[in-house]
């Protein structure tokens, strides 16, 4: 196959609303709502950010989330990262927001919550980039005996689109077994299981995710590849691994660039997809990161391959599905 890999029609797994905020997005917040940010920055907000740590990167990331505060900013930000998706062919996104955050920490109402994600959702679809939503428990800010999240999940007044439970922050210290029963009670609504593993923490972690919150999609997982054993377990069992390479290296789960495992992972053969994480935060888009996956060995004909494991992973409707296998197979032929 021969073409322009920014012609292929693509699907997005692993994606942070609230991580999607560009320097100049979080300017333009912080100018309308007039914040104190003298506690995460001395000086001005940066025109690019940078972190020493995971918890420096939270701190951050935490502060542009406490600036969407009604619907209309909850909707602007999802459709201006609809248009930079549209712009690189992303037909499909699944889009994790943490209500916890906006619902009990800043005490938006759960209505406003979900119009706002609903009116972000409707101006995605008319740019031609359908959401699935995927709401995720922050094991770092709700402890396991709150049930905050899940309570949401069960009051009814949850985005159109919703399809997943996730469970993002930081692991250490932080395990995933303790959040088995919220899984068990999102699964009984007939949501999708998504947590993190495998980032911060090693290959325990991981195998958490898997035997106790039932894991159908690993976001990272790549630090499996120190369990041996557990790597042949979930490549048999066909669980995708969402990995995200700029996020890896600026986060420091990988030295460099040049030492990310992508091609280990594949030759281990875990079925993985190619995405952002926070692309605002980490100055990437998608595009980007499929170039890093290209200079690291990844052909056009399995980044086609790529595309198509990740809608297989997803939890895309019939009618959305159907189109972009039409769209992928018009592409396949057109550059044989």
């Amino acid at each position: 196959m021969t073409g322009s890999l920014l012609d292929v029609p693509k699907v997005e797994l692993h994606c942070h609303l609230e991580g999607s905020m560009s320097s100049a997005t979080v300017k333009a917040l912080a100018a309308r709502h007039r914040p104190d940010w003298s506690a995460v920055w001395s000086g001005d907000i940066p025109d690019r950010f940078s972190f020493s740590d995971f918890p420096d990167f939270g701190r951050q990331y935490l502060f542009g989330l406490s600036l969407l505060r009604n619907e209309e900013d909850l909707a602007t930000v999802t459709a201006d990262l609809a248009t930079t998706l549209a712009e690189q062919n992303v037909r499909y996104v699944e889009l994790t927001t943490t209500a916890y955050s906006h619902l009990h920490v800043g005490g938006m109402a759960r209505e406003v919550y979900r119009d706002g994600l609903d009116e972000g959702r409707r101006r995605a679809a008319a740019r031609g980039v359908d959401i699935g939503w995927v709401i995720d428990i922050p094991r770092d800010l709700e402890a396991p005996d709150q049930t905050d999240t899940i309570d949401y999940l069960e009051s009814g007044l949850t985005p159109a689109g919703l399809v997943a439970i996730g469970l993002g922050g930081y692991e250490v210290g932080f395990p995933a077994g303790p959040y088995a029963d919220h899984f068990a009670r999102a699964r009984a609504l007939g949501l999708h299981s998504v947590p993190h593993a495998g980032e911060t923490e090693g290959a325990d972690s991981v195998f958490q995710a898997v035997e106790l919150l039932r894991a159908e999609r690993i976001g990272h997982g790549v630090r499996i590849l120190e369990d041996t054993e557990l790597t042949a377990r979930v490549a048999d069992e066909g669980i995708l691994c969402e990995v995200c390479p700029t996020s890896n290296e600026l986060l420091g789960v990988v030295a460099d660039i040049e030492q990310h495992p992508l091609p280990q992972m594949i030759e281990a053969g875990l079925r993985v997809s190619i995405n952002t994480d926070d692309p605002g935060w980490f100055d990437t888009d998608l595009m980007t990161e499929l170039s890093i996956a290209s200079e690291l060995g990844i052909d056009d004909d399995m980044h086609l391959r790529l595309q198509r494991s990740a809608l297989d992973a997803s939890f895309a409707d019939a009618p959305v599905r159907r189109r972009i296998v039409e769209e992928l197979d018009a592409y396949e032929r057109s550059h044989s």
